[in-house]
């Protein structure tokens, strides 16, 4: 049974952007194994927090929602033999008044092993941030079937702007796409989330080659192959929960 050493966030206190979706993200700390069949992991909200999405495995795991408590509790009911991986994601949208000086606890990480109570905690912790220094918008450029997988294959367009300052290492991610989505064609980003659990992220390489420059707009371009059974949907024409930051 994989023992689980410890919950870590990437930012001890992120900073959040008061009523827009912000992407999280944590890591498992384990032995080295997945977790076993039937044990939870479990996102308790606070009130005025809300949860778009949680990063979870493609095949083998379900999601529960307790709306009574706002719980959201991912269930591992199969062996996760291949494509686990311990960088896990969460999105929320915080609608209640933070600080800029002081945290405040948005929710709550909880991990149970089979038929136990309660293994660790993890409190998300955030505070005001007045702005974003980059922007992001899209634009949808297409879509057609790939005849291989009988998926769908969309075209996009993700335009980025910084706000004041030149920016050399940036990222973006959207999160709450179909389980089984991967990236199909992306030309020089370096992939950290590739789809398959919900989550495309994409991030510049080391240097200073992909400058961001205030009042100039930068177009990347990046189709998403979609599983067939989620058919030709007008929702896939956006890209949901779609955000920059400073890598």
């Amino acid at each position: 049974m994989a023992k689980l050493l410890d919950i870590r966030m990437d930012e001890f206190v992120s900073h959040i952007k008061e009523r827009e979706p912000i992407t999280l993200g944590f890591s498992l700390v384990t032995d080295g194994t997945p977790p076993p069949v039937g044990s939870r992991l479990q996102f308790r909200m606070r009130p005025g927090v809300t949860l778009l999405h949680a990063s979870m495995p493609a095949e083998g795991a379900r999601m529960i929602h307790d709306d009574a408590w706002d719980f959201r509790t991912i269930l591992i009911e199969e062996e996760q033999t291949s494509g686990w991986t311990f960088r896990r994601t969460l999105t929320l949208q915080c609608d209640q008044e933070l600080s800029p000086v002081s945290a405040k606890e948005l929710c709550g990480i909880v991990y149970y092993q089979p038929d136990s109570m309660e293994n660790f905690y993890c409190p998300v912790l955030g505070r005001k941030l007045e702005g974003n220094p980059i922007q992001a918008r899209q634009v949808f450029k297409g879509s057609w079937q790939d005849q291989a997988t009988k998926g769908w294959i969309y075209s996009y367009d993700v335009i980025l702007r910084p706000h004041q300052q030149a920016i050399t290492q940036w990222k973006f991610l959207s999160s709450g796409l179909p389980l089984g989505t991967k990236i199909h064609a992306n030309a020089w980003l370096n992939v950290t989330h590739a789809g398959p659990e919900g989550v495309v992220e994409l991030v510049t390489p080391k240097g200073d080659d992909y400058l961001l420059e205030p009042g100039k707009d930068l177009a990347v371009s990046i189709q998403l192959l979609y599983p067939a059974a989620v058919g030709q949907n007008p929702s896939l024409q956006r890209l949901p929960n779609l955000v920059a930051y400073i890598a």
